[in-house]
């Protein structure tokens, strides 16, 4: 009786023993699967562990952070990895920092664009936000005697900042478009913020800038204050552009990211009042091409580029 318990009692050991086994071998898969989340990790080692970001056209880091917070932050979730503000005083810098290393992304005008490209020729537009209504006006109070674009030889014609796409190559480009010598033909002068009280003060003939000030200018003093001579085409996006220095696989995947996630990354930067610009904007596909004619109106101007 005592051999036979015995023989029992060893019988559902090995079998105890044998189910244990069984146990520790499925414990491979998740083993297994470790292995391949590290072998995944490993594709992406040449990343850099964080990414830094400029924004052209915006000055100081507490204006950045003000601004685009919600925008790094989300970006930073998308992509999981570090994201990290670096200011600029104004809009040449973002093209040096990058031919130096020290800016990895650049959201820019486009004619800023056209300016960092020509500093890193290697840079590369991943995508640019299109924005509703961009485009150039040149504009004029209701009550002036100029009736038409020509009646502007000899005039003053008021502009924002050497360099900004609407406030200046934009403009310039359409008055060129109309057969003006900007030489000779009239007086351009570059107001920055003044510009829109200079125009209201009688200051200037006439305000060529982007649509946006007249819609502005018109809900504050009213319907009929303002009359447009000429509008220009729709100015390209504004460009993500990346460094050549990062890795190709963090590009592609910085492209796909802004493309396919432009809901979550467009609401995020609305959360300023102060980037309502991009109201009804989209995130688009673009390439260097599109951004010819800021090339081209520098050349006319006489601008050299970086």
């Amino acid at each position: 009786m005592k051999k036979r318990i015995g023989k029992l009692l060893l019988f559902f050991t090995v079998v105890l023993l044998a189910i244990l086994a069984g146990c520790g071998n499925g414990d491979s898969k998740p083993e297994n699967k470790s292995k391949a989340s590290a072998e995944s990790k490993g594709a992406h080692d040449d990343w850099p562990d964080k990414l830094t970001l400029a924004v052209t056209g915006v000055e100081g880091m507490e204006e950045l952070q003000r601004r685009y917070e919600p925008f790094q932050a989300e970006l930073q979730k998308l992509l999981g990895i570090d994201v990290e503000f670096f200011p600029v005083s104004d809009r040449v810098i973002s093209a040096t920092a990058m031919e130096y290393g020290q800016v990895d992304l650049v959201l820019a005008g486009p004619s800023e664009y056209a300016q960092i490209k020509a500093a890193n020729g290697d840079a590369e537009p991943l995508a640019g936000i299109q924005r509703d209504a961009y485009h150039t006006v040149i504009m004029v109070p209701e009550k002036s005697k100029i009736k038409e674009v020509k009646d502007l030889k000899g005039k003053k014609v008021a502009m924002k900042d050497v360099g900004s796409t609407s406030g200046h190559i934009g403009p310039s480009a359409l008055l060129i478009d109309q057969g003006f010598d900007l030489d000779k033909d009239v007086k351009i002068e570059m107001l920055g913020d003044a510009r829109i009280e200079a125009l209201r003060g009688g200051d200037v003939d006439a305000l060529a800038t982007g649509v946006r000030d007249y819609d502005d200018m018109t809900e504050e003093d009213g319907e009929g204050s303002y009359r447009i001579l000429a509008e220009g085409p729709p100015l390209p996006a504004d460009p993500f552009v990346a460094s050549s220095k990062l890795p190709e696989s963090l590009r592609a995947k910085l492209k796909e990211t802004f493309l396919e996630h432009q809901d979550e990354l467009l609401k995020a930067m609305l959360q300023s009042e102060e980037n309502d610009k991009y109201k009804k904007a989209k995130i688009i596909d673009v390439k260097d091409s599109d951004f010819d004619e800021m090339r081209e109106t520098y050349k006319v101007l006489g601008i050299e580029l970086q």
